[in-house]
């Protein structure tokens, strides 16, 4: 939501919105900022990091050693929520934000207002498959900048040059060459293409 990392190998110039300083023992310093104040940040023991991600309700991370389809499969048939609202709660699992879970719906082709309950167990799959593949892709590609988010160097990252649908309203879809449109679920700017992830 704003709040960023930077990395001072040497010395820390004046931040105004700095809240967080994390000095290494190399004599570099990772500094936290955030103008909005939106962030929170909690020191845990190793022992006690399992015991937090339970007590938040936080799903698993999205890698093919933790993120269990067949309890995703389970969770998703519980539910009458939007496939989009519900992959953005993080309980099913963590780490997808609005960008990403419609790159992810917009490569699994399943339109973001299907309710959770009503996705085949193929389309479960590839909703599975394409979290795992494109959260992976964008940690490879350094994130997504697209107004100011930089890395702890202050380096833009490069995954907004591989979304294939959001921000990408009026233009054609690199699948099928339909115009992608955009609408509001849950409160949320949704990019979909109509052709390719049909209501159903």
């Amino acid at each position: 939501m704003e709040g960023k990392y930077f990395y001072y190998p040497d010395q820390v110039p004046e931040r105004k919105h700095a809240h967080v300083f994390i000095e290494f023992e190399d004599g570099g310093t990772l500094v936290y900022e955030d103008v909005r104040k939106f962030g929170t940040m909690e020191l845990l023991a190793p022992g006690l990091l399992e015991a937090y991600f339970v007590s938040k309700k936080l799903g698993p991370e999205p890698r093919e050693q933790d993120f269990d389809l067949q309890s995703f499969q389970t969770a998703l048939a519980k539910s009458k929520k939007p496939i989009k609202s519900h992959l953005l709660d993080q309980t099913l699992v963590a780490g997808l934000g609005n960008i990403y879970v419609d790159e992810v719906l917009w490569r699994a082709q399943v339109h973001p207002a299907r309710s959770s309950q009503t996705l085949t167990a193929e389309e479960t799959k590839a909703i599975h498959d394409q979290t795992i593949a494109v959260l992976g892709q964008a940690v490879e590609k350094g994130g997504s900048t697209i107004r100011t988010y930089t890395n702890a160097f202050g380096e833009d990252g490069t995954m907004q040059d591989f979304h294939q649908v959001y921000d990408k309203t009026g233009q054609a879809c690199s699948r099928c060459g339909t115009i992608i449109e955009k609408f509001q679920l849950g409160g949320r700017g949704t990019h979909f293409c109509p052709q390719c992830q049909r209501r159903g």
